[in-house]
């Protein structure tokens, strides 16, 4: 009987962590659909909390890339492709924290990348 137990527990361990699509707390998933409201507005986010702080205003064009961490809230990061003032493409990081997704998201970083 416990060795039935214990077979049964090594078969059904594997497909139990499968099943599920999160990534576990702490580790980077990649971000399928880059289209998706949440992200392009967060990704928003971070070029409008850039140009708040910034001469240089930059136009939201689209994500390029993107990651997601869960942990005590939601951490994206985001290359986002932007248009400058002198109407030129460029490429940026971010990196955007939302606590629980209470709506009230912090801009970690944005970085130009070329």
């Amino acid at each position: 009987m416990l060795k039935t137990l214990i077979c049964l527990c090594l078969i059904l361990l594997p497909v139990t962590s499968v099943v599920g699509e999160k990534a576990p707390p702490g580790r980077w998933k990649r971000i399928r659909n880059l289209d998706r409201d949440y992200f392009v507005n967060i990704a928003k986010f971070a070029v409008d909390e850039h140009n708040k702080h910034s001469k240089n205003k930059l136009v939201f064009i689209r994500i390029l890339e993107g990651r997601e961490q869960m942990d005590t809230g939601q951490r994206d990061y985001f290359k986002i492709g932007v248009r400058n003032s002198e109407d030129w493409s460029e490429i940026y990081e971010a990196s955007v924290f939302d606590k629980e997704h209470k709506n009230a998201p912090i801009l970690e970083f944005f970085r130009k990348i070329r």
